[in-house]
């Protein structure tokens, strides 16, 4: 059975895409404009943590800012 360890990040989203790409509501429901994919500061942040084995969960929008939530599989070594 795989087991889990746990991390979260916080992303201030205005440090990561243009502020004029973003439009939020007042819940916090915040869109990207334009079309997916095409903000490469973002991407940069999934591929660095995918080429550590981390698994991106979740995120949600808290006071302006993602949280991400990541996982990863703990390898354990065998005992013969």
């Amino acid at each position: 059975m795989p087991r889990w360890k746990y991390k979260t990040s916080i992303i201030d989203p205005e440090k990561v895409i243009p502020a004029n790409d973003i439009a939020c509501d007042e819940t916090g429901v915040c869109v990207i404009k334009g079309i997916p994919g095409a903000h490469g500061s973002l991407e940069e942040i999934m591929d660095k943590e995918g080429q550590s084995e981390w698994e991106l969960v979740q995120t949600h929008s808290h006071d302006g800012k993602w949280l991400f939530i990541w996982k990863k599989d703990i390898k354990e070594a065998i005992a013969s």
